[in-house]
Formats: structure tokens, C-alpha cells, sequence
């Protein structure tokens, strides 16, 4: 069903359509000014829309809208497919295992860990001088 629409809403309609010829014969600053101060002219070319000019407010406004997240709400059925959806996925998840040890009982059998600041840096080390040594050979390949 269309909305109804008045006389002043379809001639309003019809101004916001301007032919490209219009700018082309020198007309662009009239239209920017009618855009200024109406909000919004559509560049049509052979009569098919090309084109839409807005002002710098409308633009602006579009994106404050658009950087809001919008919530959609789901209708009865779509949330009841998607609670059954989940429901399937975690019937085909097998449980985690469950933790045959406790650590205290490991960390008596293995003993202590203790860092080594010496090992640390020099594996540190290692891997830096390995990423350099990618590095260099991949810009090797790509000399000609």
C-alpha cells in the first residue's frame, strides 16, 4: 500500500530531480545552493536517477546513524530456531575432560619450575636472530 501523499510533498518530489544538463549549461551553483537550503537534489541523465547531492548536514546525520549499531528484533519463531540451533551444536560438543590430577600432586612429582632470566633472554635472542635472518631472506627473493 502506497502512503498518501499531498500536493506540496509531490511537487517538492519532483523539484529534487535535476537533469545533468543543468550543470553542465552553469547551473552547479544554483543547485548547490538549492541543495543548502532543501537538503537534497537527484542528478538524473536520460531520465534515469545518477547521482544524489546532499548537504553537509544530511551527511553528516547519515553517518552519526549509520555508526549506531541497530538492534534488529527477532520474532518468536527466529529466536526459537536459534536457541534450537545452539541446542544442536552443543549435543555434538563432547564435554571437556575432566582433570585426572591436581596440580599441587604434579608439582610434587615434577618439582618446582623455576624461571631462568639467562634462558629467557638468550631464547629471547634466538628468535630475534631468526625472524632477522626470514627477514633478509625474503628480501633477497624479491630483488631483480
Amino acid at each position: 500500500m502506497l502512503p498518501n501523499y499531498d500536493a506540496a510533498t509531490a511537487a517538492k518530489m519532483m523539484r529534487a530531480f535535476v537533469p545533468i544538463s543543468m550543470l553542465n549549461k552553469g547551473g552547479a551553483g544554483r543547485i548547490i545552493e538549492e541543495v543548502k537550503r532543501d537538503g537534497v537534489r537527484v542528478i538524473v541523465k536520460n531520465n534515469v536517477p545518477e547521482c544524489v547531492m546532499i548537504s553537509v548536514e544530511e551527511y553528516d546525520n547519515f553517518v552519526k546513524e549509520a555508526s549506531i549499531p541497530k538492534i534488529i528484533p527477532q520474532t518468536k519463531e527466529a529466536e526459537e530456531k536459534r536457541k534450537a540451533f545452539i541446542q544442536r551444536i552443543r549435543q555434538n560438543v563432547p564435554p571437556p575432560i575432566p582433570a585426572t590430577r591436581k596440580l599441587a600432586d604434579v608439582i610434587k612429582e615434577v618439582g618446582p619450575i623455576y624461571k631462568d632470566d639467562k634462558s629467557a633472554e638468550e631464547a629471547q635472542r634466538i628468535l630475534r636472530d631468526l625472524r632477522e635472518l626470514d627477514l633478509r631472506r625474503s628480501n633477497d627473493t624479491l630483488r631483480y
